[in-house]
């Protein structure tokens, strides 16, 4: 029973990443993304085994989401109120059932 609540809960989380990503637009040119894709996944290795530097990890890749935006490379459409909830929920709810096998509602802390 846990194994399927777990699996609900990645299908939720994958539902609401969709979501989330249907409004963003990439290039379809792959020199212009080449230097954003270099900087996000450095930035990414260096998340992983930087060890004592990871905090320039995070500059990384807030260097390449801002090169991207700036370049016009990553054009964002627009997305509704009721879109970006769910999404959110989804997302929320989904990543407590993957990390604890059980769906716990909370609406306040």
């Amino acid at each position: 029973m846990k194994f399927l609540i777990r699996l609900i809960g990645l299908a939720s989380m994958l539902f609401g990443i969709k979501v989330l990503a249907s409004s963003v637009i990439l290039s379809g040119y792959f020199i212009p993304t080449l230097p954003v894709m270099v900087l996000t996944i450095s930035g990414i290795l260096c998340l992983k085994y930087g060890g004592q530097n990871r905090q320039y990890a995070w500059l990384l890749i807030a260097g390449s989401l801002a090169y991207a935006i700036m370049s016009s490379v990553i054009f964002i459409a627009p997305i509704s109120l009721i879109s970006f909830a769910v999404a959110l929920i989804a997302v929320r709810i989904g990543y407590a059932m993957l990390t604890t096998g059980r769906l716990k509602l909370q609406l306040l802390p």
